[in-house]
């Protein structure tokens, strides 16, 4: 994934290049941001290399009638269990990296608002 450096963006000011300037609540969305991109490049490398076995979808629904679709199929009192193939899994997975990308990319939009550029 790489590391997050961000540096300001140069932009042109009344005909002369120039930095900037942020206010201090910037700043600090900027280091919460950078913290945040951070974690979510951590997150999507987890779970490019996590196993299909490794993944499952839970629909959340009243009562015990929840499902859990997993490679086991277990069952619990909480949720009905069913078992899922190794593509139906992988499915799951790329869908799952492919929306912590899509925040990913939002997090370095956001940056590029307050001017400082991120690595992709």
């Amino acid at each position: 994934m790489g590391s997050s450096q961000t540096r300001p963006r140069r932009s042109k000011l009344s005909g002369g290049m120039g930095v900037r300037h942020m206010k201090i609540q910037d700043i600090d969305k900027v280091n919460h941001l950078v913290a945040e991109l951070t974690g979510m490049k951590e997150l999507i490398g987890h779970a490019q290399r996590a196993e299909p076995s490794d993944c499952e979808l839970f629909i959340k629904l009243p009562g015990d009638a929840s499902i859990r679709i997993s490679a086991e199929g277990a069952a619990s009192s909480h949720y009905q269990g069913f078992s899922g193939s190794t593509a139906f899994l992988r499915k799951m997975q790329r869908l799952a990296v492919d929306e912590l990308d899509a925040r990913r990319r939002a997090i370095i939009a956001e940056l590029a608002t307050l001017g400082v550029e991120a690595e992709a």
